[in-house]
This record gives structure tokens, sequence and C-alpha cells, in this order.
């Protein structure tokens, strides 16, 4: 079981909760080191503000905390940038689920129905999402869309990437816009 971390200040309230979700936590401990951490800091892919927690193999994404939220690396690989555009933050807010329990095709398809709304289609919306797919989870409560029709909107965005789940951090809440107003347990399949 993993261990409560407690926060640097040393007091007795623990930082992170375990959920103990994850189907196999030894696979999907985490990577994203301090060098990787350097390189996101000075990208400027965050807000000059915003601070990154150091690297800690023993904390794993699917860990609560009331200070610190968990981002996977993999949206920043498409262009994205915090704080998302209004679409995503939409979808996210609507939805309630974390960032962290999500896989690269939800990051794909958000990603592509947000450039088409504002190059085309201005008033589409997130409510328009069930017309083409629904959620749905995926082993140890991380979410995807599947498409409602043989035809797929958006082509190609099942494509998996290897060691998605390993690559992630967390940041401060307070440090980044809006971070109070995001989900700190994860969102269960029996929930949504």
């Amino acid at each position: 079981m993993a261990r409560q971390t407690r926060s640097s200040s040393g007091d007795s309230t623990p930082t992170f909760f375990p959920h103990n979700i994850l189907q196999d936590p030894e696979k999907e401990m985490c990577s994203f080191d301090n060098a990787h951490l350097l390189a996101l800091k000075t990208s400027g892919i965050f807000p000059e503000v915003t601070v990154f927690r150091p690297f800690d193999r023993e904390i794993r994404s699917d860990m609560a905390s009331n200070e610190w939220l968990c981002f996977n690396a993999f949206p920043f690989t498409l262009g994205l940038r915090f704080p998302f555009p209004d679409f995503i933050t939409e979808f996210f807010h609507i939805i309630n689920i974390s960032f962290s329990q999500t896989m690269p095709m939800l990051w794909r398809v958000l990603l592509v129905l947000d450039r088409i709304k504002n190059a085309h289609v201005p008033e589409l919306s997130v409510h328009d999402l069930p017309l083409a797919y629904r959620l749905r989870c995926h082993g140890s409560c991380i979410f995807l869309f599947y498409s409602t029709s043989s035809d797929p909107l958006i082509l190609r965005a099942t494509r998996n990437e290897e060691e998605w789940k390993s690559k992630f951090f967390f940041v401060k809440r307070s440090s980044i816009p809006g971070g109070a107003e995001y989900p700190v347990k994860w969102l269960r399949k029996d929930r949504i």
C-alpha cells in the first residue's frame, strides 16, 4: 500500500491520499523526473508563477490532494498550454474528471474539436459531444471517448502513446488559475 506523504511544513496533515485504483501501480510509477520538470517550467506552457512539486517516485497519479493537482504530460506534447482553451476547460468542469485519468485519445479529440470550433463552428459546444462520442471507463478508472457511429468523426485519434501513464507531474493548486475548482478525487465509473 502506498504511503501517505506529509506536507513539507512537517505538520501532521497528509498531502496525498491514495485512491488505490491503479491496476498495476508499480508499472505506472512516475518517470517524469526533475529534469523534465525544469524543461516544462522554462517552456512557458504554464504561467510563470506556477509552483511545481519536485519529483517523487512514490507519488502516483491516482493520489488525491487538496494542495496539489496532477497533470499528465501528454496534452502538452500536442501543443496545449495551461490554462487550457475554454472548450477543453468546460469539458472538465462539466464532467468533473481529473486530468490524470484521461487517455491520450480523449485529449486529441478535445483539441481537434476546439480547433474546429475556433476556425469554423463557433456555436459548437461541449454539450454537442454526445452526438459523436460517449465517455467510457477503461480499466483503473481511466477514461476515453468511443465513437457513436461506425465512421468516427476524428480519424486516427485512438492511437496510443508509449508510457503515457508514467509521465505525470503535480502543480500547486493555488498557483494556477482555477486550481481549486478541479476535482480532488478521481471520478469512478459508477459515479458518471
